[in-house]
């Protein structure tokens, strides 16, 4: 049984390190195209709200306009146009922080974290 405890431990530290190098490698190189996979050419998906299993809010931008949507297993309904400045505000909330390195991501929450440690003291 120790023998074999110790054969587990020994491969988890071999292939952990190889696992995490895959994952920052993946995010790093690949984190542009799959959000370029994600974006629409004409249409985008703004913002989404679930209010049941079957029914959802949604903001759809068309062109330079956007719409909220009222979507259900039977229908799809426009409820309203939605204002320009607002569709700023919803686009500008939902980007996501682009980071240069690792190094830069751990700086920013670290220094963060600091910040707000020393406000609680």
């Amino acid at each position: 049984m120790d023998g074999e405890f110790l054969m587990l431990l020994i491969k988890i530290l071999l292939f952990l390190p190889f696992i995490l190098l895959i994952l920052y490698l993946s995010l790093k190189y690949g984190g542009d195209k799959l959000q370029k996979l994600q974006d629409g050419r004409y249409m985008k998906v703004l913002d989404r709200i679930a209010l049941s299993k079957e029914n959802s809010i949604l903001v759809v931008k068309i062109g330079e306009k956007a719409y909220a949507v009222s979507s259900s297993s039977k229908e799809i309904n426009i409820l309203f146009e939605v204002p320009q400045e607002e569709i700023i505000t919803i686009q500008n909330a939902k980007e996501i922080p682009q980071y240069k390195d690792m190094k830069e991501l751990f700086k920013k929450h670290i220094l963060k974290k600091e910040g707000k440690d020393e406000k609680k003291k």
